[in-house]
């Protein structure tokens, strides 16, 4: 079996210390922890952003940083299945940010800024799908395990 490259290895450990931060928003956010909005810049308005969150848009935040956590971790453990987590993550995402804008108003929301870093998010979990995917096709690292 091949190592896994430096590369690779940089790149898991950036988007798990994403998801790991997403996660971590995810729940400051929900709990409405008045301390996290104020060191964030947020106010009424992003407080009732998040009150009665919908479901939906629980399932598909919750599956993009699940699958958003699992990929790299994947990765790292040389399991051809890392690439699709990504993608999987990627797709949770898109969704999410689709849902927000039309259902929630999402880029009348929030600022700029944070719409910019959620697409930024969207496009560097992509890449990272694509990343592992040359890599299993190119046998760099991962295990290419028979289907079924």
């Amino acid at each position: 079996m091949k190592k896994l490259k430096w590369h690779g290895i940089a790149f898991s450990l950036l988007i798990l210390f994403i998801y790991i931060m997403g996660t971590y928003d995810f729940f400051m956010m929900l709990s409405h922890n008045e301390a996290y909005y104020v060191s964030k810049g947020y106010g009424e308005i992003i407080h009732d952003y998040f009150t009665d969150y919908p479901v939906a848009g629980l399932v598909l935040w919750v599956g993009n940083l699940v699958s958003g956590l699992t990929a790299p971790i994947l990765y790292l453990l040389k399991n051809k299945w890392a690439y699709i987590a990504a993608y999987a993550s990627f797709l949770f995402d898109l969704f999410l940010i689709l849902f927000g804008a039309i259902w929630k108003n999402r880029f009348g929301v929030f600022d700029l800024p944070v719409i910019c870093f959620d697409i930024f998010i969207l496009i560097i979990t992509f890449l990272f799908g694509a990343y592992l995917h040359v890599q299993l096709k190119n046998g760099r690292g991962m295990k290419k395990q028979s289907h079924p």
